[in-house]
């Protein structure tokens, strides 16, 4: 099965769709050169298999806002991974809590995630936050 790559834009809440395309390249391209549809916007690119599979987080310099990354290029990371830090974010088990505290997950806060619910998967659990 082949992918579609979406150009989310995370500075709505809930996210919402930019723009669509065949390859993930095409979708980083677009942010680099400035979606007209979300100039100054924090965009990211959702690879799409059937369902989510992964979320690319494209360099702070591609983009008009968002985290202060230090990659250079897009980084994919597996919907499943970003589905379990969301949840360790809100974790009350104090060792969960403790290893997010010191991890390094510059490019994925916990509002940028609450706001990628939707393609990660979790509006239910989402619903029930305070």
């Amino acid at each position: 099965m082949s992918s579609n790559f979406y150009v989310l834009c995370v500075s709505h809440d809930p996210a919402i769709l930019s723009t669509e395309h065949r390859a993930g390249g095409d979708a980083a391209d677009t942010i680099k050169t400035g979606s007209t549809l979300h100039p100054g916007c924090d965009l990211v690119i959702e690879e799409v298999s059937g369902g989510p599979v992964e979320i690319g987080c494209p360099p702070a310099t591609s983009r008009g806002s968002g985290p202060r990354c230090y990659h250079s290029d897009v980084r994919w990371v597996e919907v499943q991974w970003l589905r379990m830090l969301s949840r360790a974010y809100t974790s009350a088990d104090p060792k969960v809590a403790d290893a997010v505290r010191q991890g390094r997950f510059t490019c994925w806060p916990q509002e940028r995630l609450h706001r990628l619910r939707g393609s990660l998967g979790i509006e239910d659990e989402a619903r029930e936050r305070p």
